[in-house]
This record gives structure tokens, C-alpha cells and sequence, in this order.
């Protein structure tokens, strides 16, 4: 009990946050052997200040080798509040202050969140405030049991988080880390001639060796505000195969591919509707109208098989629904059971996906 309070009262006190490091080493994005985050939507990407606010991980481990860990997914319990020029890794350098790099005044704030927030933890930042960055955080104490766990995380956007922009509108930042972990959440120490975006999170063995980026993902997701802005997710109509409409639950079934060359292997056309409300106004910096809407497009990941592409674009910011944005995708030489993730994205942080079974047989 002493020893969870003293991690917590020091998350607390440093200002605890991490920078965003993607696991690298893929063969293509689309196809998926390892421990993957596929994306962080936020139920509200223009959220209102005072309002909650939830946040939902799309991951899976898909490591095909028996492992002593499962990957978990752990979120870090402080907000971090307008980091100066919106920078991530403003939110753990020491002496970084001052949002928008000091167009406001103000200094980078944390919001305590889950326990932090029961046991009545200050926020603290700012030149001049109580965060020294990560320097306080014991680097040989495995965070997990201390850090909240899921899919989801929820936080309240201050009622103050709006502040003046150079060159734009007023608006609030809040920036929230998870790292996607199938081992001990640890810090490491920080080099000092490292520069300020190195990676503090590290993702270890039970022995304390660093795994590799099969193992791990840290993940960055933004949470705007505007005082007369809004955003909404897109919405997926439906998932087609060929033209014809999928049963999301029953899934895709296709036979495997007898060529003797991948090549060979027949194109399954895959596809995904977005409503044509998905296709929002995109004002410029300062809330005008400039003639544009958002740009709509959809990533495509499985764990058998392959994608002809990564992505596909389905809606543009002029000419709107793209009419041939199917993708296509060849099945793998034997029977298996997979999955299939799209994830529909637009250009303002906006995101919905669908998690289609896929059975080949």
C-alpha cells in the first residue's frame, strides 16, 4: 500500500506523461503479426470545455508464438493540458512551460484523473510550478498495477481549457498516453544528450531487458476544444464484398488461393460506406469557411492474407465520395481464421472502425 501511494503521489508531482513511439518493423501496415494499436477515437473529437469525455483502443495481439505476457493496455492518469506549440513531448521535458509557447501566459497543466483525481492530486506545470519532469519517477518500479487498464478512459475537459492562439482561434489541447504493453510498464532514465523527444516509457521482460517492437506500441491521442466548433466521428453505413452488403457478425468467408503464384490469387473487393453527413465542413484556423470539407479515408489490416493497399480514400475535401475506392484482397493458401480491422479516419481527428471475422475454408 506505501508503495502504490508513493508512485501515485509521484505521478502526481512530476507531471507524468510520454511521447508517442509507433512499434516499427512491419512488412506492409495492412498486415498484422505482432502486438498493434490500431487507433484511439475520442467519442467527442471537438469536445465542449466542461464536458467528459471518453476515450476507446482499437489493438490485438496477433503474435503467432506462444508468449509468457499478454499485451495489456495501460493509460497514463494525467491529462496534459496545452503543451507548448502542441508539442507531446513538452508534456514531460522540465522547463518546457507556457501553452502555445506563451501565447496564453499559462503553463502546461495536468489533470489528474482515476485515483490521482480520488486522492485529491493537484495538477501542477508551468515555469515556475511543481513539474520537474520525469526525474522523480523511480525508474525500477513496474507501473502497471498503478495505471488504469483497458480499452477505455475517460476525462473531463476544464472548464479554462480554451486559451488565446497566435495566428488562430482560441482553442484547448489535452493529451492523453497509453502504451499497448505484453510485459512491465517501466521509466527509463533519461539521456541527457538524448534531446527532449525521446521515448521515457519503456516496455520490459520480467528481467528488465527492453522487448522488442513486436511486443509494444505507445500510443498519443488529441483532444481539442473550440468555444464554437464542433466534430463528430464518422459513421460506417456498411462493409461490402463485391458489391454485396456483409453481416458484420457472421463475417466474410472466402476459399483459400490454389494458384501456384500469390499473383494469381483472385482480387476480393472489400469495401467501406461512410454516410455523406461523415463529410463535414473544415473550416480554416480561425473558424471561416474556406470552401473545404474533411478528407475521408479508411486503413485496412488483417491478421491472414493480403491487402493490395494500406488505404483507400473515400471521401475527397472537393469532389467528395470517391466513386472506386474498393480494396482488394487476396486470401492466404490455407484454410485459417483471422480478422479484418478498418478504420475510417478524417483529416480532424475523427475515427470509427469495424472488426470484421474472416473465415477462409
Amino acid at each position: 500500500m506505501r508503495k502504490s501511494r508513493l508512485v501515485l503521489g509521484l505521478l502526481a508531482a512530476g507531471g507524468l506523461a510520454a511521447a508517442v513511439a509507433c512499434s516499427s518493423g512491419f512488412d506492409a501496415q495492412s498486415q498484422v503479426d505482432s502486438v498493434r494499436m490500431f487507433a484511439v477515437r475520442a467519442d467527442k473529437p471537438y469536445v465542449k470545455a466542461g464536458e467528459s469525455v471518453t476515450l476507446e483502443a482499437l489493438y490485438t495481439d496477433a503474435r503467432k508464438l506462444k508468449q509468457p505476457r499478454e499485451a495489456k493496455n495501460y493509460w497514463v492518469p494525467l491529462v496534459c493540458l496545452n503543451p507548448v506549440q502542441d508539442a507531446y513531448y513538452a508534456c514531460f521535458v522540465p522547463g518546457l512551460g507556457g501553452a502555445d509557447g506563451g501565447a496564453s501566459g499559462g503553463g502546461t497543466r495536468f489533470i489528474p484523473t482515476g485515483p490521482l483525481a480520488d486522492a485529491g492530486a493537484a495538477a501542477a506545470g508551468g515555469d515556475g510550478g511543481a513539474f520537474t519532469g520525469l526525474s522523480s519517477i523511480p525508474t525500477d518500479v513496474d507501473l502497471g498495477p498503478f495505471l488504469p487498464q483497458g480499452t477505455s478512459f475517460s476525462f473531463t475537459m476544464p472548464a479554462d481549457a480554451i486559451t488565446p492562439r497566435k495566428g488562430s482561434a482560441p482553442y484547448g489541447l489535452a493529451v492523453v498516453f497509453n502504451i499497448l504493453c505484453a510485459g512491465k510498464v517501466t521509466f527509463a532514465s533519461r539521456d541527457p544528450n538524448g534531446g527532449p523527444q525521446q521515448v521515457p516509457l519503456r516496455c520490459t521482460d520480467d528481467n528488465g531487458v527492453q522487448l522488442s517492437p513486436k511486443d509494444y506500441v505507445i500510443g498519443i491521442s488529441r483532444v481539442y476544444t473550440f468555444a464554437d466548433r464542433t466534430n463528430t466521428n464518422p459513421v460506417i453505413e456498411k462493409v461490402t464484398l463485391e458489391g454485396a452488403d456483409v453481416d458484420l457478425k457472421a463475417g466474410i468467408t472466402l476459399e483459400p488461393c490454389r494458384a501456384a503464384k500469390r499473383d494469381d490469387c483472385k482480387d476480393n473487393k472489400i469495401d467501406v460506406r461512410v454516410s455523406d453527413a461523415s463529410w463535414e465542413l473544415n473550416p480554416d484556423e480561425n473558424g471561416n469557411d474556406q470552401g473545404l470539407r474533411e478528407q475521408i479515408w479508411v486503413d485496412y489490416y488483417s491478421d491472414i492474407g493480403k491487402f493490395d493497399n494500406d488505404a483507400r480514400l473515400l471521401f475527397d475535401t472537393k469532389k467528395g465520395r470517391v466513386s472506386e475506392s474498393e480494396n482488394k484482397y487476396k486470401a492466404p493458401n490455407d484454410p485459417a481464421e483471422g480478422t479484418i480491422w478498418a478504420v475510417v479516419h478524417d483529416n480532424r481527428g475523427g475515427v470509427a472502425w469495424v472488426v470484421i471475422p474472416l473465415h477462409v475454408k
